[in-house]
């Protein structure tokens, strides 16, 4: 329930008892001062029964919240009630995570060098994909296919064991007995071998970084770094535009992501992100951090006659779950982890973020409607209730103006829906988009990730990046 449902139920349950008491007492103690006195207030008293009936009133709103569900769920979106609708409308600030959300969550491994070691390529890159192949990260798949491409398999005569993640690092396993890391340069910079390279390998990997990559590192126990790759993902076409509407919307967006810092403002640049609203080498527990500080930040702020902003959270991992779980208002997409869509409010099922500005407008439309059908029953109200009073309005007047008025109030909330000629359109577009989706992905090139899941289901998504500078 929302904070307008809750405020015209207890609105309702003030206003309903004061107006029987005042009907009773005008149909009764007139009545002591002769019979046509009695007479005229009874008559009065029983048409203020009928128009003070709050039934437009208490239907304005959940009738409103239907035609507004029922809307977006035509197009592909799914609200989990109409309170997190109208939070919608009281959006003024929305943090995304960076990869499978502003970016699509297909990467591919553009770079792989060797470094100081007696090993061949082939060896290293063999070394990187038993590593990765155990994890079903986008990342990962790209890594394993990056070493097909060069007719490097998975190795199945190499012993691997204790295979772990290593939260906002990589990931550690023992292979032939000897511990081996992947992961980004804060892994290495902990155990101390990333001081070790030599700089033009320290300034390939900055190069790297600095074109929006997400760099990563591999080592072997006894021999140090013996790897460094670039891995790329793409942003979506949609990203920027959005972020664009949504500023002109006044609200404010800030990118989260555990990627290091020249990846992060690489990508976020892109999008039309200031370097303030970039917010990198996130942990999940930093994003949720930062989406808790944010929140409380916004109830100090609350004056008692104002609306409360609210503080949204888009994401699509796993590790996005807790910060989705504690935001006013949080969306996910619906080709991202089950546990990012059971705990946010709302679901994209298409992961089109064009979705997210429908979803926000039409939220403002339900406050809107629901404000102007709350003033037009008590306005009504009001009018006939004074001509009631005056003696000048008649029972069956006050029937259609109580029945009236709450067919009014309904129409105007379904107003909301869309006609059904934009039905058969939505419905036309969505095929056509599964067509060209599915289209899109046979045609991906061997070293892409398919679009299919951005599959988080192991445990683990950006920060947990088993390979690389963590990516958000």
């Amino acid at each position: 329930r929302s904070e307008t449902e809750k405020l015209v139920d207890a609105f309702a349950k003030v206003y309903t008892p004061i107006v029987l008491l005042t009907a009773v007492c005008m149909c009764t103690i007139p009545w002591a001062f002769g019979p046509e006195t009695g007479r005229f207030w009874t008559h009065n008293g029983l048409v203020a029964i009928v128009i003070a009936c709050p039934c437009a009133l208490i239907i304005s709103t959940p009738v409103t919240y239907v035609a507004g569900l029922a809307a977006a769920a035509q197009k592909g979106i799914i609200v989990k009630g109409g309170a997190h609708l109208e939070a919608m409308a009281g959006t003024r600030q929305i943090s995304f995570d960076k990869t499978g959300t502003l970016s699509e969550g297909i990467f591919e491994l553009l770079h792989f060098n060797g470094i100081r070691t007696t090993r061949s390529r082939k060896e290293v890159l063999a070394y990187l994909a038993l590593m990765e192949a155990p994890a079903s990260h986008p990342l990962s798949d790209a890594l394993v296919k990056g070493a097909a491409n060069e007719q490097v398999a998975v190795p199945t005569k190499l012993e691997l064991k204790n295979h772990s993640i290593l939260p906002g690092e990589g990931i550690t396993a023992l292979v032939q007995g000897k511990q081996v890391h992947v992961g980004n340069e804060k892994l290495f910079q902990r155990l101390n071998l990333f001081s070790d390279l030599d700089q033009v390998d320290v300034d390939i990997a900055e190069e790297w970084a600095n074109s929006g990559g997400s760099v990563g590192f591999i080592s072997i126990e006894g021999e140090g770094i013996v790897g460094a790759y670039c891995v790329a993902d793409r942003i979506r076409n949609e990203a920027v535009d959005v972020v664009k509407s949504l500023q002109r919307m006044g609200i404010d967006v800030t990118m989260l992501t555990g990627d290091q810092r020249r990846a992060a403002t690489g990508i976020g640049h892109q999008v039309g992100l200031q370097d303030e609203h970039i917010k990198s080498q996130l942990l999940p527990e930093d994003k949720l951090a930062y989406i808790s500080s944010e929140v409380e930040a916004n109830k100090a702020k609350k004056k008692c006659w104002t609306r409360k902003s609210k503080v949204m959270m888009v994401g699509d991992g796993v590790n996005d779950a807790p910060a989705l779980a504690l935001a006013d208002v949080s969306v996910a997409m619906g080709e991202g982890a089950a546990l990012a869509m059971e705990t946010a409010d709302v679901t994209l099922l298409d992961s089109n973020l064009k979705k997210l500005l429908y979803i926000i407008r039409m939220g403002r439309r339900v406050v809107r409607t629901i404000i102007e059908n709350v003033t037009f029953s008590l306005a009504t109200k009001a009018i006939v209730m004074g001509f009631a009073f005056a003696g000048r309005a008649g029972l069956w007047a006050a029937i259609a103006t109580d029945v009236g008025s709450m067919l009014i109030v309904t129409l105007n909330g379904m107003k909301l829906l869309p006609s059904s000629h934009k039905v058969r359109q939505n419905e036309l577009r969505a095929r056509m988009g599964r067509a060209v989706g599915e289209s899109r992905r046979s045609s991906v090139s061997e070293p892409l990730l398919e679009v299919s899941n951005n599959s988080d289901t192991d445990g683990f998504v950006d920060e947990d990046r088993p390979c690389c500078s963590s990516g958000g």
